[in-house]
């Protein structure tokens, strides 16, 4: 039975409260949380704010009958690559949820997913929203820096070196597996086993760590959401540059091709372009994190308004791979 507005509001907020993972809702810098118009929050001293969302669609993003703590995972995580991409520290997030009908035991299980990125990323969960309506979830990120820190994507320039994190395709992998509406494969978040393609979907692994780390190396990064050779083209128009690119020198995930791993979405791993002699640097960033990072490629003078991401394989130049496009 579907439940009324302000028992589902105390039903999430119960589930986001204090428990072995701590307090979801409250922590440095929230003068005020969540129960009020909106939160008050104090960003430290010298900082600069960082402010992202994304929003999750069912039957778009996401199965219209899939589990809801996936549901809650995945959309906090996508948000939060945004941060780490412009070299952020996560701090508070906000999430607004429509829904023709809602169950508390539905909207128990949503906060849940929600309240255990909350926890992996570093987020306090400071307000929200519920209203009726199709099934889709935003989620709102902010994050801060050191002024004058933030890494955006019109900083490369030609003679940088163009690397990716991580490896590519695995959501791809797991989108092509059986799947409900949404072309999204069905899970329990409890479920979830590592380093297979379902993990790498609905618990995409945002580099905070590594983004942090790029302040003042990167000369412009970007989150691989559409698929890297879109989102490498965005590099290539704000910093009006052109990366060329090798194909086979790109990391995938097992069992998927790199022509398709190019063009796949969903991975969440970061591109980012740096000065050339940073290699040893960025191997011990390696070390550090536990993150691989892989050079894939490097920047040049674009000619003419030819600012886009040129690819080759074995040395041929090879037509650009298509990434993902919302219209």
């Amino acid at each position: 039975m579907s439940a009324d507005e302000f028992t589902l509001i105390d039903a999430i907020l119960d589930a986001l409260g204090r428990d072995a993972l701590g307090d979801a809702a409250a922590g440095a810098g929230v003068l005020v949380g969540p129960g009020d118009d909106g939160a008050v929050l104090a960003l430290p001293p010298g900082r600069e704010l960082v402010v992202s969302t994304d929003t999750l669609v069912a039957g778009r993003h996401f199965p219209s009958d899939a589990n809801p703590d996936c549901v809650g995972y995945r959309g906090m995580a996508v948000a939060t690559s945004d941060l780490a991409a412009m070299g952020a520290d996560p701090a508070w997030a906000v999430v607004a949820l429509t829904a023709p009908a809602l169950t508390l035991e539905w909207a128990r299980d949503l906060a849940g997913g929600v309240r255990a990125a909350a926890a992996r990323f570093g987020l306090k969960v400071v307000g929200g929203n519920i209203a009726r309506g199709p099934l889709s979830l935003t989620a709102t990120v902010c994050g801060h820096l050191p002024a004058g820190t933030a890494i955006v994507r019109g900083g490369a320039r030609p003679g940088d070196r163009v690397y990716v994190t991580g490896a590519l395709g695995g959501a791809a992998l797991a989108l092509a597996e059986p799947c409900g509406e949404g072309g999204a494969p069905r899970a329990h978040l409890a479920a979830l086993r590592p380093n297979t393609p379902e993990h790498r979907y609905w618990k995409p692994a945002p580099r905070l760590a590594v983004g942090a780390a790029l302040r003042g190396v990167a000369s412009a990064a970007v989150d691989v959401s559409d698929g890297l050779a879109a989102d490498l083209d965005h590099i290539c128009m704000a910093s009006s540059v052109c990366l060329q690119v090798e194909l086979d020198g790109l990391p995938v995930f097992a069992g998927c091709d790199p022509l398709r791993a190019a063009g796949a979405g969903d991975d969440y791993e970061l591109a980012f372009t740096a000065p050339p002699g940073r290699d040893a640097w960025l191997a011990s960033l390696t070390a550090e994190t536990g993150v691989a990072i892989t050079p894939i490629g490097v920047a040049a003078a674009a000619r003419g308004d030819d600012c886009r991401t040129r690819w080759s394989r074995a040395g041929v130049p090879i037509p650009p791979p298509k990434g993902y496009r919302h219209f």
